[in-house]
């Protein structure tokens, strides 16, 4: 069993992943801002994140998986989105980029069914964690 952190302000999407998690075997805690998000990472130490990009309304998603991957290096990192309903593949191009800019695993384009975030959760567990 691994300890799972959904950081999103969409109700629904977290109920229906952490649902879908736990159903799975997984512990689920829960973060609907960034601050909350970055507290329970330092507080409760899950194994793996599930992050929006879109939060705070804004962005702050993005800022939030470079601190994590910053201070937390070993961390898994998955974000689910629709920033691509916000902003442009051409506003993502102009984008000051560097190997940190998006430090995830995995991105996702919401809306990602929960089976499917089940899978990526358990096969991104064991390369993490070196199993």
């Amino acid at each position: 069993m691994a300890r799972i952190l959904l950081v999103d302000d969409d109700a629904g999407v977290v109920a229906r992943n952490a649902a879908a998690l736990e159903a799975d075997g997984h512990a689920v805690s829960t973060a609907a801002t960034t601050a909350q998000g970055l507290d329970a990472v330092r507080h409760e130490a899950p194994d793996l994140v599930v992050l929006e990009a879109m939060l705070d309304g804004a962005m702050a998603g993005f800022d939030l998986a470079r601190t994590l991957a910053r201070e937390f290096p070993a961390l898994p990192l998955i974000m689910l989105s629709r920033v691509d309903e916000v902003i442009s593949d051409r506003e993502l191009a102009t984008q000051d980029r560097d190997d940190g800019w998006m430090p995830v695993q995995r991105f996702m384009e919401k809306p990602v069914s929960p089976e499917v975030l089940v899978y990526e959760v358990d096969h991104l567990l064991p390369v993490a964690h070196g199993r």
